[in-house]
């Protein structure tokens, strides 16, 4: 009976996902930066390790691929990228950081902002030898990879801004609040009840199961993700500057930008992705996708991986991409 109920399905379902990263040639190491912080990332096995885990240094092989960084949703860790991998470890180096305070990365300094996982992000990416690279970030990563391409832009090569409303106002929390009526952003995006769990589900996903997740499962779920470092989640949300009142102006990218979207996102509006096309300039590009939630990279992968891996090889942005 014990051994019954101490089943994870959550714990289960993360050991076949490391099983499956290495299996696309990504290996898992945990680096410690210079700020009191630790990162916990996939990388590629074809990076030579010298050294111990405490002190990594890394070392290319000479036939090195162009890097490539995918930053997660809030609250959410690599295991996001796992529709992705397979193809684009074929082209690309891949670096899949956990953000801190998600999975294995975790940090004593006191910084909440979006600016210090930018920082951290590519100090990371540093003492692994990667100076220049292109990021796609999703939701909150896509806040941290605004912030690489525009305080790095000399280490940003393309941007990726995935179901990431970066150009959100207080009005945007404002809506999803009165929608869901809750009292606080944080309700919606870090559930602490099975209806608040599930709730977060129709959100992030056009195309609902026929039946409902099972409560266990769904209360394992909050018990390994969502509990797990909870205080410093709910820091996290406070500290995101991008949705304070007082927030200054949103800076402008200069990269070449792709915004993808899920035309049925319960989280950003898609009016979001072509306001922010608007606002960035000719550099950017939108494309969204039919019958998808906020997580267009695993509910329409296919469609998504074309389109990223287009965007990623072409020289330069293209006047328009279609499906």
């Amino acid at each position: 009976m014990g051994s019954l109920l101490s089943f994870s399905p959550a714990r289960m379902i993360n050991q076949c996902m490391k099983i499956y990263f290495n299996s696309c040639g990504l290996f898992s190491r945990i680096v410690e930066l210079d700020n009191g912080t630790t990162m916990h990332c996939w990388m590629p096995q074809t990076v030579a390790v010298k050294g111990s885990s405490s002190s990594l240094k890394l070392a290319h092989t000479d036939d090195k691929k162009p890097a490539l960084v995918f930053l997660h949703a809030f609250g959410a860790d690599a295991f996001t990228w796992c529709r992705q991998i397979s193809r684009f470890s074929k082209c690309f180096d891949l670096y899949i950081p956990d953000l801190l305070f998600c999975g294995d990365s975790y940090t004593t300094n006191s910084s909440r902002t979006e600016f210090f996982q930018a920082e951290c992000v590519l100090e990371l990416l540093q003492q692994l030898n990667v100076f220049k690279f292109s990021v796609v970030g999703t939701s909150y990563g896509g806040f941290v990879a605004y912030r690489l391409a525009h305080l790095y832009p000399h280490a940003v090569h393309k941007l990726v801004l995935s179901s990431s409303g970066v150009n959100m106002t207080p009005d945007t929390d404002q809506a999803l609040v009165d929608k869901f009526g809750t009292e606080n952003v944080a309700e919606v995006l870090m559930p602490s009840t099975v209806e608040g769990l599930r709730r977060a589900w129709r959100l992030a996903i056009h195309s609902q199961p026929l039946f409902p997740v099972p409560s266990f499962i769904c209360e394992d779920v909050l018990e390994t993700v969502f509990n797990k470092n909870r205080k410093e989640k709910l820091e996290l949300l406070d500290g995101l500057q991008l949705r304070k009142p007082d927030a200054p102006p949103l800076p402008k990218v200069t990269q070449d930008t792709l915004i993808i979207w899920g035309e049925s996102d319960g989280i950003f509006n898609v009016s979001l992705a072509y306001d922010l096309k608007e606002y960035i300039g000719d550099n950017a590009e939108v494309v969204v996708l039919k019958h998808a939630g906020h997580a267009p990279q695993l509910e329409k992968a296919k469609e998504y991986n074309r389109v990223l891996m287009t965007f990623l090889r072409q020289v330069s942005l293209s006047p328009k991409l279609s499906l």
